[in-house]
């Protein structure tokens, strides 16, 4: 691929909460290409394999064997292709190709922001730049237990709070490079929303006519889509006990909300 000059893209964040619809959107501009999901198992291989190789070249440079520091240099100039390589090549989806103008490059995955201190390690030369897809509890767990009825509002609370903690620590840590998607303030109040803290925010060129597309496009529910199930539109009785149990399900929201528009 051999990609030059490109800031890596990577979008993460809660699933059902609009990294779908915000990958479609971002890939309509000619700048930038965002490969789609790679499964977990995968990811973790892929992973292991990088710190692997890493961990054998950085060692054999060690013995300060002019030849063996050549290879590891090597290595490290070569690491970032291999790794925009395995998101074009080891994805769910079909690989999309790049144009020649594309200046971010990357891929998304809900979730993915566990794995920050790998990109930040491995990428140091071309920092990434990542968005972070949220909405509230409620509607993200109705969502959520549509698609997978088999997953506990206690499961789906843990790993929100989690994934918002997270969230804080890599904004704190890259405050410039870590973007947030609201899908609740862009249903409020529409494409200007995304368009004022995504789109402006990366710089990229919002032609008229694609403005006037973008703007239809709505997010749209992909539950209906994926699941035998139709979307749950309430709590059970058992659930809002849970929910009233765990108020930093809503405040650690209303943080987010908060730090936004602040």
């Amino acid at each position: 691929m051999y990609l030059k000059n490109v800031t890596p893209l990577i979008v993460v964040g809660r699933q059902r909460a609009g990294t779908r619809y915000l990958t479609e959107v971002l890939n309509s501009f000619d700048d930038v290409t965002i490969q789609g999901e790679i499964p977990n198992p995968v990811m973790r291989s892929l992973v292991k394999f990088i710190q692997e190789s890493e961990k054998y070249y950085r060692g054999a440079a060690k013995w300060e064997n002019p030849r063996r520091v050549r290879e590891y240099q090597a290595w490290t100039e070569k690491k970032r292709d291999l790794i925009y390589a395995m998101w074009a090549n080891t994805t769910q989806s079909r690989r999309l190709n790049p144009s020649p103008d594309c200046r971010y490059y990357g891929y998304k995955r809900p979730n993915n922001e566990f794995y920050f201190d790998f990109y930040e390690k491995h990428l140091a030369d071309q920092k990434a730049v990542y968005v972070y897809c949220v909405r509230n509890f409620v509607d993200n767990y109705l969502s959520i237990s549509s698609r997978w009825p088999d997953r506990t509002i206690e499961m789906v609370a843990d790993d929100y709070l989690k994934s918002v903690e997270h969230y804080r620590k890599i904004k704190q840590a890259a405050p410039d490079r870590v973007l947030l998607f609201n899908l609740d303030d862009h249903i409020k109040y529409g494409f200007g929303y995304l368009d004022k803290n995504i789109i402006e925010k990366l710089d990229l060129d919002l032609k008229e006519d694609l403005r006037t597309y973008l703007a239809g496009m709505g997010a749209k529910n992909q539950t209906v889509n994926v699941s035998a199930n139709p979307r749950r539109e309430a709590l059970t009785n058992e659930e809002e006990a849970y929910l009233l149990s765990r108020p930093a399900l809503h405040t650690e929201f209303q943080k987010l909300c908060c730090d936004q528009s602040g």
